[in-house]
């Protein structure tokens, strides 16, 4: 063959060639990526007086200092949602000022507190808790519009029935369904207008979630986790009614379960009934940022879920982990600062803290990691 043909083949095939095997490439990494989504959950997101003075420098407060650590773990999830146990009210007494109504604690944050959270990741929260009610009717509307103003989703506290039960989240063709409920409001409901109270907050029940995972699913949500606000404070042994609540969650459809309240991690398990299919069920994650006492209010987890679509259209719980960690009420002259275990993100914690609080934090992840246990699918 001419020398002149084979070079101009040569000329326009390899090329070609080249062009062919990027585009496979750039298609098995388009593929991957669009078919996947992480979305990172924590416990009890509380703002109690000693935080609120902690944060005040006696113009403005800064809860930023908490999430030093922890905001370079939120960073590789596609979404971070939390339990806000807080209201955001402008109008009431802040927890600093005012620690307790009708004898029970009353919790109240500054905005500025959302503005720390937002800094470290979170894009959606949780409402339905015990501390919901604490500023009655206008408690509730002000916390809503702080969050509607910055377009965080949230769902728990509503204004009226007119407002949808959940929210999705929605990342590379999956839609992620989020349900929220509580058992205790610490009897403040009370303070809320008789006429239209029930339809302000969710109650669990049975019926109620039913119809919401009905209509997420009705919405075209492809994968569904709910929090339930129930337990024994401070117990790291779940009680029946979480057991019974786990039923009600499993029969509804619901893909995975979250609890809060009782301020300490409690358990991950399989929750196996009859003949559905089995869900995973963290009882309790404890808190993520309160200024308790107690070491073990102080033991935290994020949990991260990697969800992906397969061929078929199903969308399915890929991967599962979690990232323990401590708050400790100083560090490196801030108050309340979030420590995680891993020293990818501690900022080499091991090296510079004092060997005595190295040992100690170490032995509450173990700790943790014996509560929590194994996440098997």
């Amino acid at each position: 063959m001419d020398k002149a043909i084979i070079r101009s083949c040569k000329i326009i095939f390899f090329p070609l060639v080249l062009t062919f095997i990027l585009l496979l490439a750039s298609s098995a990494a388009y593929g991957s990526s669009e078919s996947e989504v992480t979305i990172m959950f924590t416990g009890d997101l509380m703002c109690q007086p000693a935080q609120q003075t902690a944060a005040f420098d006696g113009e403005k407060y800064d809860f930023k200092p908490t999430f030093k650590y922890v905001k370079n773990i939120f960073d590789n999830a596609d979404f971070v949602v939390g339990n806000l146990e807080t209201l955001i009210s402008k109008s009431l007494p802040l927890s600093k000022d005012m620690p307790r109504l009708q004898n029970r604690p009353y919790l109240n944050g500054p905005e500025s507190y959302l503005d720390a959270l937002e800094y470290a990741g979170f894009d959606a929260f949780i409402t339905a808790n015990n501390h919901g009610c604490d500023g009655g009717r206008l408690g509730i509307d002000e916390t809503l519009d702080a969050l509607d103003e910055r377009g965080i989703k949230h769902t728990g506290l509503f204004r009226d029935s007119s407002e949808k039960r959940y929210f999705i989240l929605e990342q590379n063709g999956i839609k992620i369904g989020i349900l929220s409920y509580a058992t205790y409001f610490n009897q403040k409901e009370q303070f809320l207008p008789s006429e239209n109270r029930e339809d302000m907050i969710n109650r669990t029940g049975k019926a109620k979630i039913n119809a919401d995972v009905k209509a997420l699913k009705e919405e075209g949500a492809d994968y569904i986790v709910a929090y339930n606000h129930c337990g024994t404070e401070y117990s790291q042994k779940p009680a029946r009614r979480q057991k019974d609540y786990g039923l009600m969650f499993t029969q509804a459809g619901v893909d995975y379960i979250i609890g809060s309240h009782p301020h300490v991690l409690q358990p991950y398990t399989l929750s196996r009934f009859g003949g559905y299919k089995p869900t995973p069920y963290i009882y309790s994650m404890g808190n993520f940022v309160s200024a308790m006492a107690d070491p073990v209010t102080k033991e935290t987890i994020i949990l991260s879920l990697t969800l992906r679509k397969t061929e078929s259209g199903n969308v399915v719980l890929a991967d599962q982990e979690y990232y323990p960690c401590y708050m400790l009420d100083e560090y490196q002259g801030k108050s309340f600062v979030l420590i995680p275990e891993d020293e990818d993100y501690n900022d080499g914690f091991y090296k510079k803290a004092p060997k005595d609080l190295v040992r100690q934090i170490k032995k509450n992840f173990k700790h943790i990691r014996k509560i929590v246990g194994k996440l098997r699918t």
